[in-house]
């Protein structure tokens, strides 16, 4: 048998060869979830032999890798703002940047938020990475999260039973806002905003995720305006609309606005490279 450090070292070596990035943190990821070695264990274990059935499975799942396949597909779960969440093939894996856009919901929902019922629309939710994210944060508040696709709705619905909070959660096969019984507080969306001549450009990883869930369209605002023009009647008068885009986007989306809802205030805050990417529309002006 191989004792443990070795073999960490063993997962990291081919993978750092094939330049993929954090081989040795993605080594130890596997390591802890084959294993179940909590991380903060893992260096207590270092000395300690692997068992021939553990190396065996660690080694396929590093041919999986280097075959670039997403870690988190192959882990088939991924944390986000401190919750783990199922993903799988056909559902978009949550990114950090998500996480600001989920900060700033929180905070626009804790401003406006008042006695008696409080909806946020959570439009493509994919996993549901931001409906499950807030309705655990907002106890109060129900999120109404949609999907065009039955595949994520059915790994959402995992991810919504697993955090308990399917009393808090309700979720809905349709277009974006379509779906919605009532009209909203809060939209909360991260669409699809990649140019679609972009796409196959991309890292390989990109490669493995449903095109659907990465392709904007032409400009990469296909479904970002028509969210917005969706947004006329399915968000409420004093609402707001909080959207993950790209920097260069900024600009035409405000354009946009300023034809839907005229007097709408805009404004953008940084992610944590210093990029605009998260945009918050506030309604509440005059419209």
């Amino acid at each position: 048998m191989t004792i443990l450090r070795e073999v960490i070292q063993q997962l990291e070596a081919p993978m750092a060869a094939a330049d993929i990035p954090d081989a040795r943190l993605e080594a130890e990821v596997m390591v802890m979830n084959v294993m179940r070695v909590p991380r903060h264990r893992i260096y207590a274990y270092f000395e300690e032999e692997v068992p021939e059935e553990a190396e065996k499975v660690l080694g396929e799942l590093v041919e999986r890798r280097l075959k670039r396949e997403p870690l988190a597909y192959i882990m088939g779960h991924k944390e986000f703002y401190g919750v783990d969440l199922l993903v799988a093939p056909g559902v978009l894996i949550p990114r950090p940047e998500t996480e600001g856009l989920v900060e700033q919901a929180l905070f626009a929902s804790m401003m406006r938020m008042e006695e008696g019922s409080f909806v946020i629309a959570d439009p493509g939710t994919g996993c549901g990475t931001i409906a499950v994210s807030l309705a655990i944060h907002l106890p109060a508040a129900h999120i109404v999260a949609t999907d065009l696709y039955e595949t994520a709705l059915r790994v959402a619905e995992v991810n919504v039973q697993r955090h308990n909070v399917a009393d808090r959660v309700t979720l809905l096969q349709g277009d974006l806002l379509e779906p919605l019984p009532q009209p909203a507080d809060l939209v909360v969306a991260n669409l699809p905003y990649i140019r679609s001549e972009v796409i196959d450009t991309l890292q390989p990883e990109i490669q493995f995720e449903p095109r659907e869930a990465l392709d904007g369209g032409p400009d990469g605002l296909d479904l970002i305006k028509r969210l917005l023009q969706q947004a006329a009647t399915k968000l409420k008068p004093n609402g707001a609309i909080l959207l993950e885009v790209d920097p260069e986007q900024v600009a035409p989306i405000e354009v946009e606005v300023g034809s839907l809802f005229p007097g709408a205030r805009v404004s953008v805050e940084r992610d944590l490279a210093g990029l605009e990417r998260v945009l918050t529309i506030d309604t509440a002006a005059d419209w």
